[in-house]
């Protein structure tokens, strides 16, 4: 097989999942959104708002790096907190 006929078999193929890939993409778009949005309101209704939103987030950064990031410094930032609170309960892991 020629090295053109290989480049030129796979953008075809590229052409041909780019659809699946838009529709995955917003799909985990809408997803993500409304898992960020229940977890907003759940911060003032009954809920694990923070789960949820970190969800959302976690999400989100399947498809956007952007996002990737935000949810990776939001988990550290959890962390830290919640490690914050274990020592100030006298209770270390």
């Amino acid at each position: 097989m020629d090295r053109s006929e290989t480049q030129a078999g796979t953008a075809l193929e590229k052409r041909r999942r780019a659809p699946v890939r838009l529709l995955r993409k917003v799909a985990v778009a809408f997803a993500g959104s409304a898992l960020i949005v229940a977890g907003v309101a759940m911060l003032v209704l009954p809920g694990p708002g923070v789960v949820a939103i970190l969800a959302g987030l976690g999400l989100l950064g399947t498809e956007f790096p952007t996002a990737r990031r935000i949810s990776h410094g939001a988990n550290g930032y959890i962390r830290a907190a919640w490690q914050a609170v274990r020592r100030r309960l006298g209770r270390a892991d």
